[in-house]
């Protein structure tokens, strides 16, 4: 049986990239990610400590080509709603947004103007970083010392702080504040 498919944006991409477990999370939730090459595009950089001196870490996306993930292009179809879509959000999203629409695909972004846009199109509620994490914590059982180490990783490297307002946001400071 195939496994499902899972549109990310940059920002998604670059969290999970940075739990350093994007192929077990992958693996957990039985999907492959899918990036639209604009969002691709967007997907730079990880900060890490060395020697005590913060550094940029190059992402190389192609390290993780395979089952666990996939660059698509946009279909001459999809462009119109891209084009549009870029008006409002950054192209990475507005790439992701026109395929979900078009092909009907699951999406993730943390995005608050991605996500409303979403809802406008009638899509389904997109996936959101800490709902992928958590997901893939309880499908790996994890242990809490893991599962906080997760969660400092994806925090530091990817600069990510989920906002009050994400529904998994008491799991994530439950895990994160407990070592």
């Amino acid at each position: 049986m195939p496994r499902k498919l899972l549109l990310l944006d940059a920002c998604i991409a670059i969290n999970l990239v940075a739990s350093d477990r994007l192929p077990h999370i992958a693996q957990t939730a039985d999907v492959t990610f899918i990036l639209a090459r604009q969002a691709a595009a967007e997907v730079h950089y990880l900060r890490d400590v060395v020697d005590g001196e913060l550094i940029r870490t190059p992402i190389d996306l192609d390290q993780h080509a395979s089952d666990t993930l996939q660059i698509i292009d946009l279909t001459p179809v999809e462009y119109p709603i891209y084009l549009s879509l870029a008006r409002e959000v950054d192209d990475g999203e507005a790439a992701t947004i026109a395929v979900a629409a078009q092909r009907g695909m699951q999406l993730a972004t943390d995005d608050r103007k991605a996500r409303r846009l979403c809802s406008e199109r009638f899509l389904p509620e997109p996936l959101r970083t800490v709902a992928l994490l958590r997901a893939h914590a309880d499908a790996a059982a994890l242990r809490q010392a893991q599962l906080h180490d997760l969660l400092i990783r994806v925090r530091d490297r990817a600069s990510f702080q989920p906002p009050r307002s994400d529904p998994d946001y008491k799991w994530w400071q439950d895990h994160i504040d407990n070592p």
